[in-house]
């Protein structure tokens, strides 16, 4: 397929849509999945097509805040090491997964998650808070939750960027903050999965690299929009977007 072909800027732009639900709210795969499907790709060509897209995006905002300084690599390593190990984990258990398989068990964790955030929500998960540099420590997380959504993230993904930015909040962090700690965690998974895939074989390039580069563009557009995210929106809005996710995924089990 030619990248400059009608399809490939469709693709282009389904890129930049995803990017940028993916930075402000940790959807992407919500946009991305249904659309490379509905073009044909099989599952695990689409998973693949996702995880170089997001990972690619990810590094090119990662790069913008190492040299603006806002957040600190070497804090972040650890994180970021557990989160591309849980990546090749969830890449090597998807190959070995049905698509329908892959589906249940995407349902079961945003269901899951969907609770979690309607608790933080009433607990005041989302505050107004201002960024400090110590946010970008890792002092106030741990290990094994970025694990898991890791090995979900490569396995699948739709949400796994909301489920990073929901772990952040549980941990205090800010939004803003929160976003972007979750790109360096995105790029860490996803980079780690793509490896895999391509390794394993099933990467598509005439997808990859036009929904790659609209989401490059589109995850420097959803950086720019987050400071004007009013907490009580991100309130509203991530239990939204996390039903939709759960409804799109239950379609999919039900048409299968």
């Amino acid at each position: 397929m030619e990248w400059l072909s009608m399809d490939g800027l469709l693709l282009f732009g389904i890129g930049i849509l995803a990017a940028i639900i993916g930075v402000m709210f940790g959807a992407a795969g919500f946009v991305l999945l249904p659309a490379l499907l509905l073009v044909g790709i099989p599952i695990h060509a689409t998973v693949a097509v996702n995880k170089f897209a997001t990972g690619v995006s990810s590094l090119s905002t990662v790069l913008v805040l190492i040299l603006k300084k806002k957040v600190r690599l070497k804090k972040m390593l650890p994180l970021m090491f557990v989160a591309a190990f849980g990546g090749i984990s969830g890449a090597f258990f998807a190959t070995r997964l049905s698509e329908q398989m892959m589906n249940i068990i995407a349902c079961i964790v945003l269901i899951a998650m969907f609770f979690v955030v309607l608790k933080g929500n009433k607990k005041g998960l989302v505050s107004e808070q201002q960024d400090t540099e110590e946010q970008d420590g890792e002092q106030r997380t741990t290990l094994i939750a970025p694990f898991f959504i890791g090995i979900y993230d490569g396995g699948f993904g739709p949400g796994s960027a909301l489920l990073n930015i929901t772990y952040f909040l549980k941990k205090q962090f800010s939004y803003l903050k929160a976003a972007e700690l979750t790109r360096f965690m995105m790029f860490a998974s996803c980079i780690s999965a793509f490896l895999f895939y391509f390794f394993y074989g099933i990467v598509d390039w005439g997808f990859a690299i036009p929904v790659t580069v609209g989401s490059i563009v589109g995850s420097h557009i959803g950086l720019k929009i987050i400071p004007y995210l009013k907490g009580k929106w991100i309130q509203f809005l991530l239990p939204t977007i996390f039903l939709l996710l759960i409804v799109q995924v239950v379609a999919d089990l039900l048409s299968s």
